[in-house]
């Protein structure tokens, strides 16, 4: 087998990440419907379960790149993966990655590693006095912490739209719903077209 069939079968097996992260997606709704609890276990319930739709989140975003790989080949895409499918992943990918990283702050620490790396390349190149290397952090820590800090409020604003109940379970029941359609032969497209 070689590894565009390997992916061809993985792309065509579609409808099971779209339940599974469905669910993992939709859990705020999910834990709500089954639990009696109080709101905390429901809380630290719905961030355990984040935290293991991480890797379906990637394995969401690697399919979809399976099927821009596959569409680009001679291969091509089964027949149970269209456009649908492709924003269902994408956004099912989007919110199971960063709702388990929104409130986590990576500038200062890529400011911080980045600023010592310089500073420690100037002691490597010779430099000795505690002003130029004192200055060179600075200037660098500044200057990257800066840049990324307009990045990541971007990313914490996206992170913080995709992480509302509302929209998580949303894209949730529209994944399940579409892996279910997928299942027994039909999609989204396929209910539209007949409507229209």
């Amino acid at each position: 087998m070689s590894l565009d069939d390997g992916l061809f079968f993985i792309v065509d097996w579609n409808f099971l990440f779209l339940i599974i992260g469905g669910c993992i997606t939709a859990s705020w709704l999910l834990i709500r419907l089954v639990s009696v609890s109080d709101s905390d276990n429901i809380e630290s319930l719905t961030n355990t379960v984040a935290l293991i739709g991480f890797p379906v989140g990637i394995s969401s975003l690697m399919l979809a790149g399976a099927a821009f790989y596959l569409d680009s080949m001679e291969i091509g895409l089964p027949d149970s993966f269209d456009i649908v499918t492709l924003i269902c992943l994408g956004l099912m990918g989007l919110v199971l990655i960063l709702r388990p990283i929104k409130d986590f702050r990576f500038g200062t620490f890529i400011s911080l590693a980045i600023g010592l790396f310089g500073a420690a390349l100037l002691i490597f190149l010779g430099a000795n006095q505690v002003k130029i290397i004192a200055g060179a952090f600075i200037v660098l820590f500044l200057v990257i912490y800066l840049t990324i800090r307009m990045v990541e409020d971007l990313y914490l604003l996206i992170a913080e739209i995709l992480s509302m109940p509302i929209v998580s379970v949303s894209v949730g029941l529209v994944c399940i719903a579409q892996g279910l359609l997928q299942l027994f032969g039909a999609s989204f497209l396929d209910l539209l077209a007949g409507v229209i």
